[in-house]
């Protein structure tokens, strides 16, 4: 069986993007996901000073920071990927899209542009 042929075969289950491509879609993600993150750090933060919080709740905090850093060293580890990746290599997304039940994540990860502002979707009560 030649290239050609798994190539053709490739094409039937879906778009074939480029690894790097992934990897750096992957990043922008992992990025979303750490900026949301800090946004909840800092709601979290704000409401603890204002009331009456028990310390060793605030103290979970580290927990959610430790996430935040998690997140962060994956984006880089997947952006560094992306920029070392052989631009030859490419892969079929469509079953791993089917996964991703958030549409406009979906939409990303599938090379389509979804311009979103958080500002305009989450709302800090």
């Amino acid at each position: 069986m030649g290239a050609a042929p798994q190539m053709q075969e490739q094409e039937e289950r879906g778009a074939v993007i480029p690894v790097g491509d992934i990897f750096l879609m992957l990043a922008e993600e992992l990025e979303r996901a750490r900026s949301l993150g800090l946004r909840i750090e800092g709601a979290i933060c704000a409401i603890a000073v204002r009331s009456q919080i028990d310390g060793a709740l605030v103290s979970e905090l580290q927990h959610l920071d430790a996430v935040i850093q998690l997140i962060a060293a994956l984006r880089d580890y997947a952006a560094e990927l992306s920029r070392r990746s052989d631009r030859a290599q490419s892969v079929a997304t469509a079953s791993a899209l089917e996964r991703i039940t958030l549409g406009e994540v979906r939409a990303r990860l599938s090379g389509g542009h979804y311009d979103d502002n958080p500002d305009d979707v989450w709302e800090m009560l």
